[in-house]
């Protein structure tokens, strides 16, 4: 059963955010996709915001930031 879904734009639209220092730490963000490493997704957040600046803050709140790299993007509208 399909709970929800959205299409991506592509990498190159994409934000990379990390915080160094583990949790609380400096918010460090990058233009352009990860591609440091092969690509490995390990899960996704579907958020509604209001700007980047918000979707940083968000990101950065999530746990993978503190030791690895969220990457961000914007979706695709769709006709609804």
């Amino acid at each position: 059963m399909i709970r929800g879904g959205a299409a991506l734009y592509p990498t190159q639209t994409a934000t990379t955010v990390r915080v160094t220092g583990g949790k609380g730490g400096d918010v460090v963000i990058g233009d352009g996709p990860y591609a440091e490493t092969t690509e490995a997704l390990t899960g996704f957040y579907l958020l509604e915001c209001d700007s980047l600046d918000e979707a940083i803050r968000h990101a950065a709140a999530i746990p993978a930031a503190w030791n690895g790299v969220v990457e961000v993007r914007p979706t695709v509208p769709t006709l609804m």
